[in-house]
């Protein structure tokens, strides 16, 4: 993705800065030329306009660190491109070897075990196509929520209850990054008709990771970004396979052909969640 200059909250003194013409600049770069392709948080809505009549209540407009905050999502964690080969199989290795630690490995190879942990083929680098961040997203899954990736690997991987537990992660991940619209190239979620956040949804994210930048000291930055956005993907990873598992479990007729449902609800709990804020990680449980 291109790399592009920050755009300051306020200007330094002894510089005039033209924040119109900076946005559409920016918004040329990413190929985005129209009003209609603006980023969630550039969007002016009805609330946005009457600010003094209705009071901060209803305002959603994002602050300068919310704006930081999102800046630092889109431009410095999402959207690294795909990475080399030696990184993939470090990675995927550390993925394998948090799911069966019973089974770890040294060395990576290539081979059929990799479609028990979800994947399409006897490589995971094949199934690695939008860039760096799913792959990254489930090895912290791996990392910090070893014994929950665990038992959903040992779910996903025996009838009745089988599917393609990676390849889900990854749906998820870019679920998310199309949601909250911090991706810069175009793309199209794995949810049909999914809609994007509103600009209170995608505040009340942005507020977070400014709450734990406030929490840890730390003016807002690209780990504290990333570690607010695994912790997401995390909660609606866990909320995709109880679903899943609840509708084999239905005794209705259920195929894999039915897994985008589970789908769907994970992105309709996500979407419910961010209606109203979270104060901090420990308060980010989706149902």
């Amino acid at each position: 993705p291109p790399q592009l200059r920050r755009r300051r909250s306020k200007p330094r003194a002894g510089i005039s800065c033209n924040m119109a013409d900076d946005e559409h600049e920016r918004l040329l770069e990413e190929g985005r030329n129209d009003q209609r392709q603006q980023h969630i948080e550039d969007e002016k809505g009805i609330f946005d306009r009457c600010i003094e009549c209705l009071g901060p209540r209803f305002v959603s407009t994002l602050t300068d660190d919310e704006k930081d905050a999102v800046w630092h999502m889109r431009r410095h964690v999402v959207n690294a491109p795909k990475p080399d080969d030696a990184e993939i199989q470090d990675l995927a290795l550390l993925i394998w070897n948090n799911a069966y630690p019973a089974k770890k490995a040294t060395i990576f190879e290539k081979g059929e075990h990799w479609k028990t942990l979800g994947f399409q083929g006897r490589d995971p680098a094949t199934d690695v196509r939008t860039g760096a961040w799913p792959l990254e997203q489930l090895a912290s899954l791996a990392r910090h929520h070893p014994k929950e990736m665990q038992d959903m690997v040992a779910a996903a991987s025996k009838q009745p209850t089988e599917y393609l537990f990676a390849i889900s992660c990854f749906n998820v991940s870019h679920m998310l990054v199309m949601f909250f619209d911090l991706n810069t190239s175009h793309s199209v979620s794995p949810v049909a008709n999914a809609p994007r956040a509103s600009k209170r949804q995608l505040r009340n994210l942005a507020r977070l990771v400014v709450r734990e930048c406030h929490a840890n000291n730390v003016d807002v930055s690209a780990d504290i970004c990333r570690r607010v956005l695994h912790e997401v993907f995390a909660e609606v990873v866990g909320v995709v396979h109880r679903r899943w598992l609840e509708l084999v479990c239905s005794g209705k007729p259920v195929t894999l052909m039915d897994f985008p449902r589970a789908l769907r609800m994970g992105f309709d709990a996500n979407s419910a969640f961010w209606d109203t804020p979270c104060d901090s990680l420990g308060d980010l449980k989706m149902v």
